[in-house]
């Protein structure tokens, strides 16, 4: 459970970075950029959009890891509670 727990807070640590990332440069391309009004705000549509499609894929990709960490942790417990009532049979 806290190996999850780990990999949870990394996968968001991650994405939090680059989402950090995206803005920073962002924002850092259209104060230094010499755009017109309207230039500039094609070229922040264009970067939101952007932007949305990456987080898009970047929450598909977290959530097939966390359903291939819950199958994981699943089937080891499952393993486990096997192996408890194994015992319990044993001992009785």
């Amino acid at each position: 459970m806290e190996t999850q727990d780990n990999e949870r807070n990394v996968m968001l640590s991650v994405l939090a970075g680059i989402g950090i990332g995206v803005i920073v440069g962002a924002v850092a391309g259209l104060l230094f950029a010499p755009r017109s009004g309207s230039e500039t705000r094609e070229s922040v549509a264009q970067t939101l959009t952007d932007l949305a499609h990456k987080i898009s894929d970047l929450s598909q990709q977290v959530t097939e890891k966390v359903k291939t960490v819950v199958e994981t942790g699943k089937k080891a417990m499952a393993e486990k509670v096997e192996e408890a009532a194994g015992e319990s049979q044993q001992a009785t």
